[in-house]
């Protein structure tokens, strides 16, 4: 019995040991951009009333502002990357809707807060949002975007100032 209790005591000090050992934030639901598939129609009223979405802003910003890098930004966009891909779409849509809104630039405090498969007025778009710092790498900014998806062309743009 002695044994027993104590590699469970070594092994709860070792786990508590591994788990103490990063200097990476923990990518947790919170801190995640969101990327989902919806069946929504927005209207450019129901777009304006409804972005930025606030949620993953604010949690997003809080998570990267003075926390930054470029490797960061780059497992961001990864995940969504992914995420993409489970919902049975088009990552390499989602590749050129990344460089058109400056999301992949080196050397700007730019990331990834959200993604919506979803429809505007009747047509099939991606909806993305960014959160931007202005010469530093304090995030609260945003702008969305609503990307068709037969040219990629820009429906419905929204900044912050």
């Amino acid at each position: 019995m002695k044994k027993l209790i104590t590699v469970e005591s070594l092994f709860f000090l070792f786990l508590l040991f591994v788990s103490g050992c990063t200097t990476e934030p923990e990518y947790n639901n919170t801190s995640k951009p969101v990327v989902k598939k919806t069946s929504v129609n927005y209207t450019r009223e129901a777009f304006r009333i409804s972005f930025p979405d606030t949620f993953s802003l604010k949690y997003i910003s809080n998570a990267y502002s003075n926390n930054y890098s470029e490797d960061k930004r780059n497992k961001l966009i990864d995940y969504m990357r992914d995420e993409v891909s489970k919902l049975g779409e088009d990552a390499n849509i989602f590749e050129n809707i990344l460089s058109q809104t400056g999301c992949k630039l080196t050397g700007e405090y730019v990331l990834p807060t959200y993604a919506e498969r979803a429809k505007y007025e009747n047509q099939e778009v991606w909806i993305f949002q960014v959160t931007y710092g202005l010469g530093d790498p304090v995030f609260g900014r945003c702008k969305c975007f609503v990307f068709g998806l037969t040219n990629l062309d820009t429906l419905a743009y929204i900044a912050s100032r």
